[in-house]
């Protein structure tokens, strides 16, 4: 709805506002700077002249030089002290279940996949008596602050199901057939 109101406001006279911008006078170039003036000295003739004169002495010197090109020895790396040290992550294999194909196979020690996080999530919510923060974090190899922060602030849901028998259908009293 707003858009039709701000279409209608923009296209309000439009032709007139154009021809009125288009009958304006142009206005007055801003003065170009004194090195732009430099390109029209280039079109004397003694500039030509001096640009395209062969200077034979120079010449003469130039023929005497020659450059020789030769790549420098290569060098053996012997991986002593010369790199950073790089810190490789040790990776523990993940602990699935019937998830397998879902999920990565390799996780960096300290994290979780994604389904390893459900699944830790789903045994402390049924048993925590036998999934204690502690046990979990042995297990998965995370810190136990990291583990009480988990099982604290991320609660897997809960599907609740209905007995039939206090479902209440949708009936209509009064059918209506169709003719």
């Amino acid at each position: 709805m707003g858009g039709r109101v701000t279409r209608v406001f923009r296209n309000f006279n439009v032709e007139n506002r154009a021809r009125r911008e288009i009958s304006k006078e142009k206005p007055t170039p801003a003065p170009r700077h004194r090195t732009a003036r430099l390109d029209a000295m280039a079109d004397s003739p003694e500039i030509k002249e001096e640009v395209l004169r062969k200077d034979d002495q120079f010449l003469n010197l130039l023929k005497d030089v020659y450059v020789e090109s030769r790549d420098p020895p290569v060098r053996v790396k012997d991986g002593g002290g010369e790199h950073l040290p790089s810190k490789q992550e040790e990776k523990r294999l993940t602990k699935l279940g019937r998830f397998e194909a879902l999920d990565v196979k390799k996780v960096p020690k300290g994290k979780i996949s994604l389904v390893e996080a459900l699944t830790l999530l789903n045994n402390h919510k049924l048993q925590p008596q036998i999934w204690t923060a502690e046990k979990i974090a042995a297990e998965y190899s995370l810190e136990l602050k990291e583990v009480n922060s988990l099982l604290e602030f991320f609660i897997p849901f809960t599907v609740l199901e209905f007995p039939k028998d206090t479902k209440k259908a949708i009936t209509s009293q009064n059918q209506k057939k169709l003719t």
